[in-house]
């Protein structure tokens, strides 16, 4: 800002500044305003503020006329406003100190009062009531301000005349964390739109099952669909945390369509590009985190080397703020600042800062105190998302903020971090941890090792990697090769998942085992005579006694909780007709029951039901993957043929089995041209497979198709031979991909390691 002339202020000008802005006042603050005042006079061209600079000072205007211009990213610039006498410039500062939104310029000799931001704050400290005063005072403006951002956004550019009577016609709302906005199946009458906080939908499924299916921040729109079709809610929306919202009914915006037709067209392409959005995902959208508390279980939990350590792999993806109660007092410019509690009037600024910071950061991580306090409880409002920070090997029980009364109240996404001592092979007892709480996912890291960092922010960033691997016998060697592929590439996989044989090479891959480490354990089961035990054909072709036994050499007693990556499984519970999706338990017993083909291996018992192979169901389970990454990258493996082989069977309507086994045994007489119990039965799982298969790829954003339709299910001996068509197909589907993703612009930093 430009040097102005000051002076203290008149005893006018105080009452002018006194009655606009801070209402009814006692005589002692009343003093105390005067002496912080000073009278600023400009000549006309002359510059009060630039766009770009500290805020360190409000201002009202007693006499003459301000402009108002912004300069945009190009350089151009736009005059947006007039002020007038009375007008307030950069009110905004004595709350947040925020830095100059435009440059504003005296089109004519002005008379201006000054409140400087250290004399509001030393009124403050003397007579706290004024912040509320002037809180409220200034709400509607401040509203404004964050309103007019949200709707330039969302329906471009208008003039001040159309944005102040679109304001006029939004009815606010206020929702404190956890209330709710409204009920799937009510009636949609209006839409709204989200201008500070975060607001989660959930639905409930035909099992009476409650699923979050997403969740919108500001600047997003919520319950449009409704509004447009007339339909009922097809969701419940609540808020996760306090949110301010706007509200638009149908009335008004179809009275906005016929008055305001091209600002109201740009609101419907914003609808209906979220629309096509959601409508691609299919599946619950794994919402980008943008504030993150991080909250001990216990006092001895390193907490703040965790912080450090995930601030610096989340700011890859944007800049970030680390906020402790310490770091919070050195930037607010005020000792002890962090622990002012949530009724002193002091804490509307406070809150009134961090709102501004996250306008300016893209992640903020709050870091709790280790007990609760003040600090602590703001963290937690401020929070998209809870981080409960655990070492593994201590006691598993929830910790003192955990159990704590607000805390439970709060309907906050709660996740659960175990910090892993440096070299071990292997977490285990993650089951205890996770008994004890109701947390949405859990994460094994390391403090040292910076790859788990990086895992998970891409996880919390909605940037996660999804690997899906296919069903399809011997033919999903090819998945081997498509991790070595994967692995040259650089390509980290922070979700593994498959059905049937890609639940085995999937197990494994989750396990840690790198290209090298997968090959070996192939080897060792890649024979008919290592996997195969005939048996008296009654329940199946197979004791499978072999089978098991490989699969608990190869996973031992490792639950699939205790694995490095998040890992699923896909089983058929035939009892229920419905598909199993494994994942936690004896990661054993999972991949047994995703690979039991039926009439060819026995199936297994759980819990009193039947479970056989998942290629019955879901043999390719793209569309789990997409549940679980929401808009991250989801690369599926499909190791099932596109085409079967064509052959000309020749039989009658009845076939006896002694009569086929008579012609097969007689060298005078050609094999008859029938089918096999296991090829028959293959093929109708394999149409199943390319029926579900042409159902999914759409929610795929890489799909690797190796060229196996000339290996048999069982022909496990040519597992070289197979896992190189795998790396090859994969090789040249990554090269293709990766270079149109490296063309689009963010799209490296999404899929770094």
């Amino acid at each position: 800002m430009r040097e102005v002339d000051a002076q203290p202020a008149t005893t006018d000008l105080v009452a002018h500044i006194t009655s606009t802005l801070f209402g009814a006042l006692d005589e002692p603050t009343l003093r105390a305003l005067e002496t912080e005042l000073e009278s600023v006079h400009l000549a006309e061209g002359e510059i009060l503020c630039r766009q770009g600079e500290a805020g360190d000072s409000m201002y009202v205007l007693v006499h003459g006329r301000l402009s108002v211009t912004i300069q945009h990213p190009d350089g151009s610039r736009v005059v947006v406003g007039e002020l007038g006498p009375g007008d307030c410039v950069g009110e905004m500062a004595l709350l947040t100190g925020q830095a100059r939104a435009a440059t504003v310029q005296a089109l004519e000799d002005a008379e201006l009062v000054r409140l400087s931001r250290a004399g509001f704050d030393r009124i403050a400290e003397r007579h706290p009531q004024i912040i509320t005063e002037f809180a409220h005072a200034i709400s509607p403006r401040w509203r404004g301000a964050q309103l007019a951002g949200v709707l330039a956004n969302l329906c471009g550019e208008m003039d001040a005349a159309t944005f102040h009577d679109l304001q006029a016609r939004l009815e606010w709302r206020h929702l404190a964390a956890g209330e709710t906005l409204f009920r799937e199946g009510e009636p949609g009458d209006a839409m709204y739109i989200v201008v500070a906080g975060r607001l989660s939908f959930v639905v409930e499924d035909a099992g009476g099952d409650v699923l979050v299916r997403g969740e919108v921040g500001p600047g997003e729109v919520v319950g449009e669909f409704a509004l447009l079709t007339g339909e009922p809610r097809s969701a419940t929306v609540y808020a996760i945390r306090d949110t301010d919202l706007v509200r638009l009914s149908q009335p008004v915006f179809e009275d906005l369509v016929r008055q305001y037709p091209r600002v109201m067209l740009h609101l419907a392409r914003n609808i209906i590009k979220h629309g096509r959005q959601a409508i691609r995902a299919s599946a619950p959208t794994e919402v980008r985190a943008t504030t993150i508390a991080v909250v001990p279980t216990s006092r001895s939990v390193p907490l703040a080397d965790f912080a450090l350590r995930l601030v610096e792999a989340l700011t890859a993806f944007g800049p970030t703020l680390h906020l402790s109660g310490e770091r919070f007092d050195r930037c607010y410019g005020k000792a002890g600042a962090a622990q002012t509690a949530e009724d002193h009037p002091t804490s509307i600024a406070i809150t009134a800062w961090l709102s501004e910071r996250e306008t300016q950061y893209r992640y903020i991580v709050y870091e709790t105190d280790a007990t609760w306090s003040p600090w602590t409880r703001r963290c937690l409002r401020q929070a998209d998302r809870l981080l409960f920070v655990g070492e593994a090997g201590t006691d598993p029980a929830p910790g003192e903020i955990e159990v704590a009364g607000p805390l439970k109240a709060m309907g906050l996404r709660r996740e659960l971090v175990l910090l892993q001592p440096e070299g071990i092979e292997r977490p285990s007892g993650t089951a205890e941890w996770l008994a004890q709480r109701h947390v949405q996912a859990h994460y094994h890291v390391r403090l040292k090792v910076q790859a788990d960092f990086q895992h998970l922010a891409r996880r919390l960033t909605g940037r996660a990697v999804g690997l899906v691997l296919s069903g399809g016998g011997a033919r999903g060697m090819a998945h081997v090769g498509t991790i070595r592929a994967l692995e040259e590439a650089g390509l980290p996989i922070d979700f593994v998942g498959g059905t049937s044989i890609g639940a085995v090479i999937g197990a494994g891959y989750a396990m840690g085992w790198n290209y090298r480490e997968l090959v070996e354990r192939v080897r060792s089961f890649s024979s008919t005579r290592v996997l195969l035990d005939r048996t008296l054909p009654l329940v199946s072709l197979f004791a499978s006694k072999k089978l098991t036994q490989v699969l608990r050499t190869l996973f031992r007693e490792v639950q699939i909780e205790d694995l490095w990556r998040p890992y699923f499984c896909i089983s058929c519970n035939v009892t229920q007709g419905r598909e199993v999706v494994h994942r936690e338990g004896a990661l054993w017993k999972a991949v047994r029951a995703s690979v039991a083909i039926p009439g060819v291996f026995s199936p297994i018992l759980d819990d009193g039901d039947v479970l056989v192979d998942g290629g019955v169901i879901n043999n390719f389970p793209i569309d789990v993957m997409r549940d679980l990454c929401g808009n991250g990258i989801v690369i599926g493996v499909n190791a099932s043929p596109t085409r079967h082989r064509h052959r000309e069977y020749r039989f009658g309507p009845s076939i006896s089995g002694w009569w086929v086994l008579w012609r097969r045994l007689n060298p005078f007489t050609p094999a008859p041209p029938v089918p096999s119990i296991v090829g028959s039965l293959m093929r109708v799982l394999g149409v199943n497979s390319l029926y579900r298969e042409r159902a999914v790829r759409h929610l795929a954003d890489l799909l690797i198709q190796p060229s196996v339709e000339g290996v048999g299910i069982l022909e496990f001996d040519s597992y070289p031979e197979i896992i190189e068509i795998g790396y090859q197909a994969a090789r040249q589907a990554l090269a293709a991909w990766m270079s149109g993703m490296f063309m689009v612009e963010g799209t490296q930093g999404g899929i770094s390691s």
